[in-house]
Protein backbone atom coordinates (compact mmCIF):
# COMPACT_ATOMS: atom_id res chain seq x y z
CA UNK A 1 0.00 0.00 0.00
CA UNK A 2 3.07 2.21 -0.01
CA UNK A 3 2.05 3.86 -3.26
CA UNK A 4 -0.90 5.45 -1.59
CA UNK A 5 1.44 8.15 -0.36
CA UNK A 6 2.14 9.15 -3.43
CA UNK A 7 -1.46 10.52 -4.18
CA UNK A 8 -2.21 7.69 -6.99
CA UNK A 9 -4.18 4.62 -6.40
CA UNK A 10 -3.31 1.67 -8.83
CA UNK A 11 -4.68 1.80 -11.61
CA UNK A 12 -5.94 -1.65 -11.66
CA UNK A 13 -7.55 -0.41 -8.11
CA UNK A 14 -9.05 2.23 -10.08
CA UNK A 15 -10.87 0.20 -12.24
CA UNK A 16 -11.83 -2.73 -9.91
CA UNK A 17 -15.32 -1.94 -9.41
CA UNK A 18 -16.14 -1.74 -13.80
CA UNK A 19 -17.78 -3.98 -15.21
CA UNK A 20 -15.90 -5.91 -18.05
CA UNK A 21 -17.38 -4.47 -21.32
CA UNK A 22 -17.02 -4.64 -25.39
CA UNK A 23 -18.28 -2.31 -28.01
CA UNK A 24 -17.97 -2.67 -31.83
CA UNK A 25 -19.23 0.52 -33.38
CA UNK A 26 -20.37 -1.58 -36.70
CA UNK A 27 -22.40 -4.27 -34.38
CA UNK A 28 -24.47 -2.01 -32.22
CA UNK A 29 -28.00 -2.76 -33.68
CA UNK A 30 -30.74 -1.45 -33.19
CA UNK A 31 -33.07 -1.48 -29.97
CA UNK A 32 -35.22 -3.87 -30.75
CA UNK A 33 -34.68 -7.47 -28.50
CA UNK A 34 -35.51 -5.79 -25.28
CA UNK A 35 -38.36 -6.29 -22.65
CA UNK A 36 -42.15 -6.21 -23.54
CA UNK A 37 -42.29 -3.96 -19.94
CA UNK A 38 -40.11 -1.09 -20.82
CA UNK A 39 -42.42 1.88 -20.07
CA UNK A 40 -40.19 4.22 -18.00
CA UNK A 41 -43.39 4.86 -15.48
CA UNK A 42 -41.66 2.92 -13.06
CA UNK A 43 -37.99 3.56 -13.47
CA UNK A 44 -36.72 6.46 -11.94
CA UNK A 45 -35.40 9.10 -14.18
CA UNK A 46 -31.39 8.74 -14.11
CA UNK A 47 -29.88 12.28 -14.88
CA UNK A 48 -25.86 11.28 -13.67
CA UNK A 49 -24.12 8.00 -14.38
CA UNK A 50 -20.10 7.49 -12.74
CA UNK A 51 -17.33 4.88 -13.59
CA UNK A 52 -18.37 2.64 -10.62
CA UNK A 53 -22.05 1.81 -11.02
CA UNK A 54 -23.11 4.90 -9.03
CA UNK A 55 -26.45 6.40 -9.98
CA UNK A 56 -27.93 9.77 -9.37
CA UNK A 57 -31.31 10.38 -10.64
CA UNK A 58 -33.79 13.25 -10.31
CA UNK A 59 -34.77 13.30 -6.82
CA UNK A 60 -31.39 13.45 -5.49
CA UNK A 61 -31.54 9.44 -4.64
CA UNK A 62 -28.17 7.52 -5.59
CA UNK A 63 -28.56 3.88 -7.38
CA UNK A 64 -25.55 1.33 -6.88
CA UNK A 65 -24.94 -1.90 -8.57
CA UNK A 66 -26.87 -4.50 -6.35
CA UNK A 67 -24.40 -7.21 -4.98
CA UNK A 68 -25.07 -11.10 -5.03
CA UNK A 69 -26.39 -11.66 -8.19
CA UNK A 70 -29.90 -10.95 -7.99
CA UNK A 71 -32.02 -11.26 -11.06
CA UNK A 72 -33.61 -8.91 -13.04
CA UNK A 73 -36.75 -8.39 -15.29
CA UNK A 74 -36.30 -10.64 -18.64
CA UNK A 75 -35.09 -9.12 -21.48
CA UNK A 76 -33.48 -5.98 -19.17
CA UNK A 77 -29.69 -5.87 -19.11
CA UNK A 78 -28.21 -8.14 -16.64
CA UNK A 79 -26.72 -5.92 -14.19
CA UNK A 80 -29.10 -4.72 -11.73
CA UNK A 81 -29.65 -1.15 -9.61
CA UNK A 82 -30.52 -0.93 -6.21
CA UNK A 83 -31.46 2.65 -4.41
CA UNK A 84 -27.97 3.26 -2.04
CA UNK A 85 -30.40 4.56 1.37
CA UNK A 86 -28.11 5.82 2.99
CA UNK A 87 -26.92 8.37 -0.04
CA UNK A 88 -29.54 11.08 -0.37
CA UNK A 89 -30.26 14.48 -1.38
CA UNK A 90 -27.12 14.58 -3.75
CA UNK A 91 -26.57 16.43 -6.92
CA UNK A 92 -23.42 14.99 -8.26
CA UNK A 93 -20.77 12.37 -7.57
CA UNK A 94 -17.10 12.45 -8.88
CA UNK A 95 -15.02 8.76 -9.12
CA UNK A 96 -11.57 8.18 -10.15
CA UNK A 97 -8.54 6.56 -8.83
CA UNK A 98 -10.58 4.20 -6.31
CA UNK A 99 -12.04 6.89 -4.79
CA UNK A 100 -15.55 8.82 -4.70
CA UNK A 101 -17.23 12.03 -3.54
CA UNK A 102 -20.40 12.86 -3.00
CA UNK A 103 -21.80 16.35 -3.59
CA UNK A 104 -25.15 17.23 -2.12
CA UNK A 105 -27.61 20.07 -2.28
CA UNK A 106 -26.71 22.12 0.42
CA UNK A 107 -23.34 22.38 -1.12
CA UNK A 108 -21.32 20.18 1.97
CA UNK A 109 -18.96 16.91 0.40
CA UNK A 110 -18.76 13.92 1.70
CA UNK A 111 -16.83 10.51 0.88
CA UNK A 112 -18.87 7.48 -0.79
CA UNK A 113 -17.46 4.13 0.73
CA UNK A 114 -17.23 1.39 -1.66
CA UNK A 115 -17.55 -2.23 -0.94
CA UNK A 116 -13.36 -3.18 -0.93
CA UNK A 117 -14.04 -6.97 -1.44
CA UNK A 118 -12.21 -6.97 2.13
CA UNK A 119 -15.36 -6.82 4.28
CA UNK A 120 -17.04 -10.16 5.20
CA UNK A 121 -20.11 -11.35 3.13
CA UNK A 122 -23.46 -10.48 4.41
CA UNK A 123 -25.67 -12.53 1.45
CA UNK A 124 -28.33 -10.10 3.00
CA UNK A 125 -26.67 -6.87 2.05
CA UNK A 126 -27.21 -5.71 -1.92
CA UNK A 127 -25.65 -2.31 -1.38
CA UNK A 128 -22.19 -1.72 -3.20
CA UNK A 129 -22.23 1.86 -1.86
CA UNK A 130 -22.41 4.20 1.56
CA UNK A 131 -23.02 7.52 2.67
CA UNK A 132 -19.08 8.27 4.77
CA UNK A 133 -17.63 11.04 6.22
CA UNK A 134 -18.07 15.08 4.99
CA UNK A 135 -15.28 16.69 4.05
CA UNK A 136 -14.44 19.40 6.35
CA UNK A 137 -15.13 23.40 5.91
CA UNK A 138 -16.18 22.62 2.61
CA UNK A 139 -19.31 24.63 2.01
CA UNK A 140 -21.38 26.32 -0.69
CA UNK A 141 -19.57 23.67 -3.09
CA UNK A 142 -20.30 23.74 -6.66
CA UNK A 143 -18.67 21.05 -8.35
CA UNK A 144 -16.28 18.65 -7.31
CA UNK A 145 -13.89 16.14 -8.66
CA UNK A 146 -11.83 13.56 -7.34
CA UNK A 147 -8.35 11.56 -8.77
CA UNK A 148 -6.68 8.73 -6.46
CA UNK A 149 -6.07 10.17 -3.11
CA UNK A 150 -6.58 14.14 -4.25
CA UNK A 151 -10.05 15.98 -4.18
CA UNK A 152 -10.95 19.24 -5.69
CA UNK A 153 -13.66 21.42 -4.90
CA UNK A 154 -15.23 24.49 -6.96
CA UNK A 155 -17.45 27.18 -4.52
CA UNK A 156 -20.25 29.27 -5.58
CA UNK A 157 -17.98 32.39 -5.98
CA UNK A 158 -15.82 30.96 -8.35
CA UNK A 159 -12.52 29.80 -6.06
CA UNK A 160 -10.78 26.02 -6.74
CA UNK A 161 -9.96 24.05 -2.99
CA UNK A 162 -7.87 21.13 -3.06
CA UNK A 163 -8.04 18.06 -0.20
CA UNK A 164 -6.47 14.66 0.13
CA UNK A 165 -9.79 11.87 0.44
CA UNK A 166 -8.98 8.36 0.47
CA UNK A 167 -11.92 5.37 1.34
CA UNK A 168 -11.76 4.58 5.17
CA UNK A 169 -9.98 1.63 5.21
CA UNK A 170 -6.90 3.74 3.61
CA UNK A 171 -8.05 6.52 6.13
CA UNK A 172 -8.00 4.41 9.65
CA UNK A 173 -4.27 3.25 8.35
CA UNK A 174 -1.97 4.39 10.76
CA UNK A 175 0.73 4.52 8.01
CA UNK A 176 -0.85 6.72 5.82
CA UNK A 177 -1.13 10.47 6.55
CA UNK A 178 -3.44 12.38 4.37
CA UNK A 179 -4.07 16.31 3.94
CA UNK A 180 -7.75 16.40 4.42
CA UNK A 181 -8.05 20.11 5.38
CA UNK A 182 -9.23 22.02 2.53
CA UNK A 183 -6.68 24.62 1.22
CA UNK A 184 -7.63 27.22 -1.18
CA UNK A 185 -5.69 26.88 -4.78
CA UNK A 186 -4.10 30.60 -5.38
CA UNK A 187 -4.15 32.37 -8.45
CA UNK A 188 -7.56 30.86 -9.83
CA UNK A 189 -10.73 32.88 -9.40
CA UNK A 190 -13.76 33.20 -11.64
CA UNK A 191 -13.87 29.18 -12.17
CA UNK A 192 -16.74 27.91 -13.59
CA UNK A 193 -16.33 24.05 -14.79
CA UNK A 194 -13.26 21.75 -13.93
CA UNK A 195 -11.98 18.35 -15.23
CA UNK A 196 -9.14 16.06 -13.37
CA UNK A 197 -7.04 13.28 -15.28
CA UNK A 198 -3.12 13.32 -15.28
CA UNK A 199 -3.21 17.17 -14.85
CA UNK A 200 -6.52 19.63 -14.13
CA UNK A 201 -8.06 22.15 -16.26
CA UNK A 202 -9.75 24.81 -15.27
CA UNK A 203 -12.75 26.58 -17.30
CA UNK A 204 -13.00 30.62 -16.68
CA UNK A 205 -16.48 32.80 -16.33
CA UNK A 206 -15.12 34.52 -20.10
CA UNK A 207 -14.66 31.06 -21.18
CA UNK A 208 -10.72 30.90 -21.15
CA UNK A 209 -9.27 27.54 -20.37
CA UNK A 210 -6.24 27.35 -17.76
CA UNK A 211 -4.34 24.00 -17.07
CA UNK A 212 -1.71 23.03 -14.69
CA UNK A 213 0.10 20.18 -16.13
CA UNK A 214 1.34 17.17 -14.25
CA UNK A 215 4.44 16.47 -16.48
CA UNK A 216 6.13 20.11 -14.88
CA UNK A 217 9.29 19.90 -14.34
CA UNK A 218 9.42 18.71 -9.86
CA UNK A 219 12.02 20.38 -7.94
CA UNK A 220 12.57 16.94 -5.69
CA UNK A 221 11.55 13.31 -6.07
CA UNK A 222 9.47 13.98 -2.62
CA UNK A 223 7.00 16.76 -4.90
CA UNK A 224 4.05 15.07 -5.15
CA UNK A 225 0.82 15.66 -7.55
CA UNK A 226 -0.76 17.68 -4.80
CA UNK A 227 2.35 19.81 -4.55
CA UNK A 228 2.11 20.14 -7.91
CA UNK A 229 -0.90 21.70 -8.10
CA UNK A 230 -0.72 23.88 -5.30
CA UNK A 231 2.49 25.65 -6.19
CA UNK A 232 2.17 25.32 -9.84
CA UNK A 233 1.20 28.61 -11.72
CA UNK A 234 -1.99 27.51 -14.38
CA UNK A 235 -1.31 28.28 -17.70
CA UNK A 236 -4.20 29.63 -20.34
CA UNK A 237 -4.26 27.72 -23.59
CA UNK A 238 -4.25 30.52 -25.80
CA UNK A 239 -6.57 29.03 -28.59
CA UNK A 240 -9.56 28.40 -26.74
CA UNK A 241 -12.20 31.08 -26.52
CA UNK A 242 -15.69 31.01 -25.96
CA UNK A 243 -15.55 27.38 -24.27
CA UNK A 244 -19.04 26.54 -21.86
CA UNK A 245 -18.04 23.28 -20.98
CA UNK A 246 -15.03 21.01 -20.23
CA UNK A 247 -15.17 17.33 -20.12
CA UNK A 248 -12.62 14.46 -19.55
CA UNK A 249 -9.18 13.68 -21.63
CA UNK A 250 -8.86 17.14 -22.95
CA UNK A 251 -12.63 17.39 -24.45
CA UNK A 252 -14.30 21.29 -24.56
CA UNK A 253 -16.91 22.16 -25.87
CA UNK A 254 -17.25 25.09 -27.81
CA UNK A 255 -20.78 28.00 -27.35
CA UNK A 256 -21.41 27.10 -31.19
CA UNK A 257 -21.60 23.17 -30.13
CA UNK A 258 -18.09 21.93 -31.87
CA UNK A 259 -15.90 20.20 -30.16
CA UNK A 260 -11.90 20.45 -28.97
CA UNK A 261 -9.27 18.78 -27.75
CA UNK A 262 -5.84 18.82 -26.78
CA UNK A 263 -2.72 17.42 -24.66
CA UNK A 264 -0.48 14.41 -24.55
CA UNK A 265 -3.04 11.33 -24.89
CA UNK A 266 -4.97 12.68 -28.14
CA UNK A 267 -6.51 9.88 -30.07
CA UNK A 268 -5.16 9.05 -33.32
CA UNK A 269 -5.47 6.33 -35.77
CA UNK A 270 -1.61 5.77 -35.08
CA UNK A 271 -2.15 5.07 -31.42
CA UNK A 272 1.26 6.49 -30.19
CA UNK A 273 0.33 6.68 -26.47
CA UNK A 274 1.38 9.88 -24.67
CA UNK A 275 3.47 12.91 -26.45
CA UNK A 276 6.63 14.09 -24.67
CA UNK A 277 5.17 17.71 -25.44
CA UNK A 278 1.22 18.56 -25.32
CA UNK A 279 -0.56 18.75 -28.34
CA UNK A 280 -1.94 22.44 -28.81
CA UNK A 281 -6.15 22.74 -28.58
CA UNK A 282 -7.51 22.21 -32.29
CA UNK A 283 -11.29 21.67 -33.60
CA UNK A 284 -12.51 17.47 -34.64
CA UNK A 285 -13.86 18.59 -37.78
CA UNK A 286 -17.38 16.93 -38.39
CA UNK A 287 -18.73 17.17 -35.14
CA UNK A 288 -21.25 20.17 -34.92
CA UNK A 289 -23.97 20.56 -31.90
CA UNK A 290 -21.96 18.70 -29.51
CA UNK A 291 -23.91 18.35 -25.83
CA UNK A 292 -22.47 15.64 -24.15
CA UNK A 293 -18.82 13.54 -24.40
CA UNK A 294 -17.56 10.61 -22.82
CA UNK A 295 -13.62 9.04 -23.70
CA UNK A 296 -11.94 6.11 -22.47
CA UNK A 297 -7.84 5.67 -23.53
CA UNK A 298 -8.29 4.93 -27.19
CA UNK A 299 -12.17 6.20 -28.18
CA UNK A 300 -15.44 8.47 -27.48
CA UNK A 301 -18.59 9.42 -27.95
CA UNK A 302 -20.71 12.37 -28.56
CA UNK A 303 -23.97 13.25 -28.00
CA UNK A 304 -25.62 15.51 -30.61
CA UNK A 305 -28.43 17.76 -29.35
CA UNK A 306 -30.34 16.04 -31.89
CA UNK A 307 -30.01 12.49 -29.47
CA UNK A 308 -27.73 10.76 -32.04
CA UNK A 309 -24.85 8.99 -30.57
CA UNK A 310 -21.37 9.37 -32.56
CA UNK A 311 -17.87 7.59 -32.12
CA UNK A 312 -14.32 7.53 -33.06
CA UNK A 313 -11.33 5.72 -32.83
CA UNK A 314 -9.98 2.13 -31.81
CA UNK A 315 -13.35 0.10 -30.90
CA UNK A 316 -12.87 -3.74 -29.12
CA UNK A 317 -14.12 -6.34 -32.19
CA UNK A 318 -13.59 -9.81 -30.80
CA UNK A 319 -12.38 -11.03 -27.88
CA UNK A 320 -12.08 -14.50 -27.06
CA UNK A 321 -12.06 -14.91 -23.57
CA UNK A 322 -10.93 -13.10 -19.91
CA UNK A 323 -7.16 -13.12 -19.99
CA UNK A 324 -7.05 -12.79 -23.80
CA UNK A 325 -5.98 -10.10 -25.75
CA UNK A 326 -8.62 -7.65 -27.25
CA UNK A 327 -9.05 -7.41 -31.17
CA UNK A 328 -9.79 -3.50 -31.83
CA UNK A 329 -10.02 -1.85 -35.25
CA UNK A 330 -9.91 2.01 -35.82
CA UNK A 331 -13.21 3.66 -36.39
CA UNK A 332 -13.21 6.91 -38.45
CA UNK A 333 -15.97 9.61 -36.98
CA UNK A 334 -19.59 7.80 -37.51
CA UNK A 335 -23.20 7.35 -36.09
CA UNK A 336 -24.39 4.56 -33.67
CA UNK A 337 -27.61 2.90 -35.15
CA UNK A 338 -30.60 3.14 -32.54
CA UNK A 339 -30.22 6.22 -30.16
CA UNK A 340 -32.26 8.67 -31.36
CA UNK A 341 -33.20 10.09 -27.96
CA UNK A 342 -29.81 10.26 -26.24
CA UNK A 343 -28.87 12.71 -23.41
CA UNK A 344 -25.35 11.65 -22.23
CA UNK A 345 -23.40 8.88 -22.91
CA UNK A 346 -20.34 7.16 -20.14
CA UNK A 347 -17.21 4.68 -20.90
CA UNK A 348 -16.02 2.91 -17.75
CA UNK A 349 -12.63 1.49 -18.56
CA UNK A 350 -11.59 -1.82 -17.81
CA UNK A 351 -7.68 -2.01 -18.27
CA UNK A 352 -6.23 -0.55 -21.66
CA UNK A 353 -8.95 -1.14 -24.17
CA UNK A 354 -11.98 -2.78 -22.34
CA UNK A 355 -14.60 -0.92 -21.50
CA UNK A 356 -18.37 -0.86 -20.85
CA UNK A 357 -20.58 1.69 -22.86
CA UNK A 358 -23.99 3.26 -21.43
CA UNK A 359 -26.10 5.49 -23.01
CA UNK A 360 -28.57 7.59 -20.67
CA UNK A 361 -31.85 8.89 -22.84
CA UNK A 362 -33.83 11.78 -22.54
CA UNK A 363 -36.53 9.92 -20.63
CA UNK A 364 -34.27 9.00 -17.57
CA UNK A 365 -33.72 5.31 -18.95
CA UNK A 366 -29.97 3.84 -19.10
CA UNK A 367 -28.84 1.42 -21.62
CA UNK A 368 -25.87 -0.69 -21.65
CA UNK A 369 -24.22 -3.23 -23.63
CA UNK A 370 -21.38 -5.57 -23.45
CA UNK A 371 -19.92 -8.03 -20.94
CA UNK A 372 -22.35 -8.02 -17.47
CA UNK A 373 -21.28 -8.83 -13.94
CA UNK A 374 -21.38 -12.46 -14.70
CA UNK A 375 -18.78 -12.48 -17.68
CA UNK A 376 -21.54 -13.03 -20.26
CA UNK A 377 -21.63 -10.65 -23.53
CA UNK A 378 -24.39 -8.62 -24.77
CA UNK A 379 -24.35 -7.63 -28.02
CA UNK A 380 -27.17 -5.08 -27.92
CA UNK A 381 -27.92 -2.37 -25.90
CA UNK A 382 -30.60 -3.05 -23.23
CA UNK A 383 -32.02 -1.29 -20.79
CA UNK A 384 -30.86 -1.31 -17.19
CA UNK A 385 -33.61 -2.08 -14.56
CA UNK A 386 -33.57 0.19 -11.15
CA UNK A 387 -34.99 -1.31 -8.44
CA UNK A 388 -36.46 -0.10 -5.31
Amino acid sequence: MENLKFNYWPKRMAQSAALLSVLSLSSVAPLTAIAADTSPKDQSKIVQLTDTRLAIDDQGDVWCLAQHAISVKEGFFPDLMVRATSITNVKSIATGGGSTLALKNDGTVWTVERNSGTATIDLKDTLSATLGERIPHLENIVKIDVFGSIGLALDKEGKAWIFETAPSWVRNDPSISLKSEPVLLEGLDHIKDMSFSYDVTFLKEDGTVWNIDEYSPRPSSSWSLYDSIRNTKPVQLKNLKDIVQLESNHYAIKKDGTVWTWGRTIISKENLGPALTPVAPYQIEGLSDVVDIASSNDHSLFVKKDGTVWGWGYFVEKWEALGATPQNAWKDLSKLDGFEDAASVHITIYGNTLSTESVIKKDGTVWMWGLDQFQNLNSKPRQVEFRN
